[in-house]
Order: C-alpha cells, then structure tokens, then sequence
C-alpha cells in the first residue's frame, strides 16, 4: 500500500486548514488554494503508481546459489542481482524473498547490484525463491512492492537422517552437509534401513528413530568392490500417496549416499519393460537426480510383454511338446513351433539393452527398488537373471508384503 511521506502530510495538512477558513469565510483564494493542493497529491500519487509499474515491468532478476542440493539445516549462500530502469526522482532498493522454508536475513540492494547473503533451509523437499521486494520512494510517496516471479532455480533439500556420509555408529554424527568424501574409498553410511530382529543396537541411529518415530540403523558401505548399481522399477500408477512418497525418497537417499560415500554410482530407470534412464558411473548428484526425473509414475508403453528371453523360451517350446491329453496335442505341438521361432530370434530387446547397461556399469551389487504393484513383473524377473548371469547380487527393496522376485539375494523392507 502506498504510504505518505511527512512533506505529502505537510501539504495535505495545509490543505485542510485552508478547506477550515475558507468554509466559513466563504474565501475563493482559500477554496481555491485546497483544492490546487489537493489535485497536486492525486497527481504525484497517480505518477508513483505509474512509475513503480514500469519498474516491476522492467525487473530482471539473476539469482545464483552455491548448492541446490543440500542436506536439511545446511547454509547457502545466494547472490542476487537486480536490474531495472530507475525512473527520475524516484529511489530504489531491492531486498530478495528467500524460501518459505528457510532463515536469513537478506541485504538491501541498489539496483543493478550484487548482493550476498546466506540462508539455511530448516524443512525437506523441494522448494523455490519467492521474488524479490522492490522499495520505492520519493518526495511524496514510498512504497513495498512484492514482485513475484519464476524462474528455473530450484532448491531440494533432503531430511537431516535420511543418508549420513559418515562419522559415529549412531550418534547421528554424519548428518552435517560436507563437500568432500571420506579420505579411504568405500567407507562410510551406505544408507538407513528399518531395524530388523537381531540387528546390533550399536548401530541404531537414535536421533532419525526418534524423528520418525521407528527405529533405524545405519547400514555401513563396507569395501566391497565396484560402484553399486541402483535400479528403480517405476509404478503405472501412485497408488497410496504415502507409500509413493516413501519410496521416492528412499530411492532419492539412496543415489545421495551413494554419491556421498563412494565413487559414484551408476542408475538404471525402467517402467516395465522399458528403459527410461541410464546413467554409468556418475558422481554429479544433480545429473542423477535429473535421470530420476522427479520420481513420477509411468505407463509402460508394452504392459502386456511376456518373453524372458530365449533361454527360458526354449525350456517352455521342449515342455511344450510334452505329450498330454489327445484334446491338448495339437495346441501344445503349434504352441512349442511358435515358442521356438520366437527363442531363434534372438534375445528380447529389453534382455538385450538390461545386459548392456549392466555392462556398462560394470558394478558387483544391484539394489532394485520397487513398489511390486498388481500386474505383469517379468520384466523385474529378466533383469534379475540378467544379474545372476553375471554374478551380481540383487537386493530387492519393497514395500512390506508385497512379495520378492526369485532370484534376488536379499529383500529389504521400504
């Protein structure tokens, strides 16, 4: 809201006394005087207005931050520039709105100015900048105008326990953002797990169990070999928001700590039989997570796919030709010839590009996570026994009771 300065209550004060004498004196030069006084606000207000507007049409605002990915209550620093055209007579700082979820106090600036502040982000997803503050003034008028714009830069902030990177068997001492890795390669906090029967109680995290009300121990990375290969089997549909959520940041932890505490990882994305990202052997977080793509479900373009590949093809065309009843001999008979062309086809497009990507990675361990929803789950079969074939251990991460794949070495609980 437009607000007055003590020149503009001066006069409008003036104004009035002049309005009080020449009511009952019945004074032309009076009314006269009020009413010429009274016209020159409007007019200087009418003028602010208008060029404040020009202002906020020729705001740009270039916002820069140290790290768009961080750890809840880490700092940032932010340095923002504003430019727009100064109209005369009129004053201008520009102050920046920073998240909703964060602290810091930022500086006044005058346009075209860098300014640098920092801010700490204190809540867990993503969030964005609110605009910047435009504090305009001259002789008669000041005023706060908030500019709300969009732009690209997006802050995503994890919660404090979700990946350590190190330090203590939970004290929770690994929870501080750091920016450099462990001097011995392959040690640290793999990731955090719910807590199982017989687990060692010296690795429960107290200060995560207590912010999630559940217990938690911190899985150590160990010095096995290789970068670990996660794969994410993404649902057709969300299903329960909850769990969705659950595992979106469970497999958002996992790429985090295994980028913070080893030499990378390498990231396979599928939605059935379908590849819908690949990444070998990154170590950028922000390359990962865009491969992620935010997590979203995706409708597989084949649901009704079948073939696991010609191996087991040509196991069902032999049982195929078993002979059984005299009614069923001439089913199974065309039924084997069609399995047994397919099988000499070669192998299927996905086991083919499954075996690729697994090459490509070269990791020993493939963490595979999943929502096992309702429906067709032999694309995950395929992908398990493309990893078998190699000697890579599976570890399936699914929701509680929703079943296994065979073959897989472990099954961890979401």
């Amino acid at each position: 809201m437009i607000r007055p300065t003590r020149t503009t209550g001066g006069i409008a004060a003036l104004a009035l006394a002049l309005t009080a004498v020449a009511l009952p004196l019945e004074s032309t030069a009076a009314a006269l005087a009020a009413g010429s006084l009274a016209t020159f606000l409007i007019w200087r207000g009418w003028r602010f207005e208008r060029d404040l507007a020009a202002v906020a049409a020729s705001l740009v605002v270039n916002r820069e931050v140290d790290r768009t990915i961080l750890r809840q209550g880490a700092a940032a620093t932010v340095r923002v520039q504003a430019d727009c055209a100064v109209p005369s007579g009129l004053d201008l700082r520009v102050r920046d709105i920073p998240p909703a979820v964060a602290t810091g106090d930022p500086p006044l600036s005058l346009p075209g100015r860098t300014a640098t502040y920092t801010v700490r982000l204190m809540a867990p997803g993503e969030t964005a900048f609110g605009g910047v503050v435009i504090e305009a003034s001259d002789a008669f008028f000041s005023r706060d105008l908030v500019c709300r714009h969009s732009d690209d830069l997006c802050i995503r902030v994890f919660p404090a326990g979700t990946a350590g990177s190190g330090g203590g068997t939970g004290g929770g001492n690994g929870e501080t953002e750091v920016d450099r890795r462990a001097p011995l390669t392959g040690q640290g906090i793999r990731e955090l797990r719910p807590y199982r029967p017989g687990d060692d109680t010296r690795h429960v995290d107290w200060k995560v169990s207590a912010k999630r009300g559940a217990l938690y121990v911190r899985v150590s990375a160990g010095l096995e070999g290789g970068v670990p290969l996660i794969a994410v089997d993404l649902p057709a549909e969300a299903g329960d928001p909850a769990v969705f959520a659950r595992f979106s940041m469970a497999v958002s932890g996992a790429v985090e700590s295994a980028i913070n505490s080893r030499d990378g990882c390498s990231l396979l994305v599928v939605a059935g039989p379908e590849i819908v990202g690949f990444l070998p052997r990154t170590e950028d977080i922000r390359e990962a997570l865009a491969v992620l793509g935010g997590l979203a479900p995706h409708e597989p373009r084949a649901p009704l796919y079948r073939a696991p590949g010609p191996a087991v093809l040509a196991v069902r065309a032999r049982a195929a030709r078993r002979v059984g009843r005299e009614e069923e001999a001439i089913f199974r008979e065309r039924l084997g010839r069609v399995l047994s062309l397919s099988a000499e086809m070669g192998p299927a497009p996905f086991a083919a590009a499954v075996r690729e990507a697994f090459t490509r990675a070269g990791a020993g361990e493939v963490r595979l996570y999943s929502l096992l929803g309702a429906g067709d789950r032999s694309h995950l079969v395929q992908l398990t026994h493309e990893a078998k074939v190699r000697g890579m251990r599976v570890v399936l991460k699914a929701p509680a009771g929703a079943g296994t794949v065979p073959g897989v070495d472990a099954v961890e609980v979401l």
